[in-house]
């Protein structure tokens, strides 16, 4: 293969190496952002594309491979159109089909297929006008949330828990249809898969942290790996295989969930790697953009194995104000927003530290350290309980 179409910018710099050594030296990045610095052809990327805008840059590219890589900040709904676009292509192109993207990119849609097909989803309802919506908040009782059905990252989600919250949702004229669904008090984890072929890999199950009213979880520590209770991880296995086999997906794909009193409550499926990669990549060993890569190459999918036990801390980049030295023995990624193509935050300060971990104490003491820097943006407190349930976990499975 000599060329290479890529639909979205997302991690570039994890995909193109690989792509290069499997001797694809022609790239054509189709980006929602401005950058330059990888020796690629740059071209722009329309945010409000169709199937037929993807089938049009197929048929002029002439591509040997073509590649699905988006990412949330804007292009959460395109997946849609790949998976419009696939089905008419005869040509390799890595993108998930239109039922599993449907599943993925429309909230409703999730909500009504789990219900459909059983898997664990909060209680709650669709509903298309405001009537309906006060009438489902009133049988469900607040605290609830409201989930726009389609939005990007971070945005058409609405955590209502009085009367005058909803109001002052109903003011703001959310997007119809939404679901309503009761509020989990749980714990969130989340898990990435890569699937090919009727087969897939997974990397480990990396704790959220506590469910919070601000639905934001970049200001959370997350820790992998993460041991579920036995009817939650029972339920995972039977999710995962349903999907595997009824809406097929091809490529990378994420699920976030909660557990609440030792069962799993789905909240949300992306088609798409996101914010847990870098973290996969520095505990395993095994970089899920780089299997990214192998799959759209035609390559078999690896093993994955837990290597060490990692944290990932959310931080503030402030310029002239360095990291503390990572501990000794300690692996350390550094992700910042101010490189583009990382867009884990738009239009911030920012970061992502990932540190494995060699030695509990040393790094509790790090990430003191971190925090007395005024670069720490969640609490001590829940950093060390995210790390200590990660290294109970991991203690656990070598014996």
């Amino acid at each position: 293969m000599a060329k290479a179409v890529i639909f979205g910018e997302y991690k570039l710099a994890r995909i193109l190496p690989g792509l290069r050594a499997r001797g694809i030296t022609d790239v054509v990045v189709y980006s929602a952002v401005d950058f330059d610095g990888f020796d690629v052809e740059v071209r722009r990327l329309g945010l409000d594309w169709t199937a037929a805008d993807v089938l049009e840059v197929l048929a002029e590219e002439q591509a040997d491979v073509a590649i699905a890589n988006p990412y949330a900040h804007g292009q959460e709904q395109l997946p849609l159109a790949y998976g419009e676009a696939v089905a008419k292509w005869d040509g390799h192109f890595l993108a998930h089909p239109a039922a599993f993207a449907e599943v993925a990119c429309d909230k409703v849609a999730l909500h009504e297929t789990a219900v459909a097909r059983g898997w664990p989803v909060p209680e709650g309802a669709v509903c298309t006008d405001a009537g309906q919506l006060r009438a489902a908040v009133e049988r469900l009782g607040f605290p609830v949330v409201l989930k726009e059905a389609l939005s990007q990252a971070g945005d058409g989600r609405f955590f209502v828990e009085s009367a005058a919250d909803l109001d002052a949702v109903l003011v703001g004229e959310p997007r119809l249809p939404v679901i309503v669904q009761r509020f989990q008090q749980g714990f969130e984890c989340g898990v990435e898969v890569i699937s090919s072929g009727g087969s897939h890999v997974r990397w480990p199950v990396a704790s959220l942290g506590s469910l919070d009213t601000g639905l934001d979880p970049s200001f959370r520590a997350r820790a992998m790996p993460f041991a579920l209770p036995e009817r939650a991880a029972a339920s995972l296995d039977r999710l995962i295989r349903d999907i595997e086999q009824n809406l097929v997906p091809y490529g990378p794909w994420q699920i976030d969930f909660a557990v609440v009193d030792g069962d799993l409550c789905l909240l949300e499926i992306n088609a798409r790697l996101g914010g847990l990669s870098d973290l996969d990549s520095v505990a395993t060993g095994t970089d899920p953009h780089s299997v990214f890569v192998a799959v759209a190459a035609g390559e078999d999918l690896p093993e994955v194995t837990q290597r060490l036990v990692a944290i990932e801390l959310p931080s503030t980049e402030v310029p002239g104000n360095p990291l503390p030295a990572e501990p000794e023995g300690s692996d350390l990624m550094m992700v910042t927003a101010r490189t583009p193509t990382n867009r884990c935050f738009a239009d911030t300060d920012h970061m992502q530290v990932i540190v494995t971990v060699a030695d509990a104490e040393a790094t509790k003491k790090w990430i003191t350290e971190l925090h007395g820097a005024g670069l720490l943006r969640c609490p001590t407190d829940s950093a060390f309980a995210q790390l200590d349930k990660a290294l109970s976990t991991f203690e656990e499975d070598r014996r």
